[in-house]
């Protein structure tokens, strides 16, 4: 939210640093993806600007499709997972709340698919 009597540059300086703290975002968790495995995890940032687009954050990380978001306060993912691509992959997304932790929401078909997978490699 802008507060009253900001000026311009403020405000667009307050969007770069909202911008800069979500990318940041991203890249730790390509990051974490290629510790756990998935060696080619990019940003869509950085391999597709249609990837990110389809509101895909990460890349190669099949079958899941990442979706993250860094904010001040916990915010409904529904309509994030909604706006992503309804395939056989699952979509997950990733919150990062300032100050409160780390969350991962996916909905209850997907994580159906998650079960499925876990208990083909058992």
């Amino acid at each position: 939210m802008i507060k009253r009597g900001t000026t311009k540059s403020d405000r667009s300086r307050a969007g770069r640093s909202i911008r800069k703290r979500g990318n940041n975002y991203e890249v730790q968790l390509a990051w974490e993806f290629r510790e756990l495995g998935w060696s080619k995890c990019v940003t869509a940032r950085a391999e597709s600007r249609n990837a990110d687009a389809l509101k895909q954050d990460l890349m190669f990380t099949n079958p899941y499709r990442i979706q993250a978001k860094c904010r001040n306060c916990f915010s409904s993912p529904v309509k994030d997972l909604a706006e992503m691509p309804q395939d056989d992959k699952c979509n997950l997304m990733f919150q990062k709340v300032v100050g409160r932790g780390e969350y991962v929401t996916l909905a209850k078909e997907d994580l159906y698919k998650l079960i499925k997978i876990i208990k083909n490699l058992s």
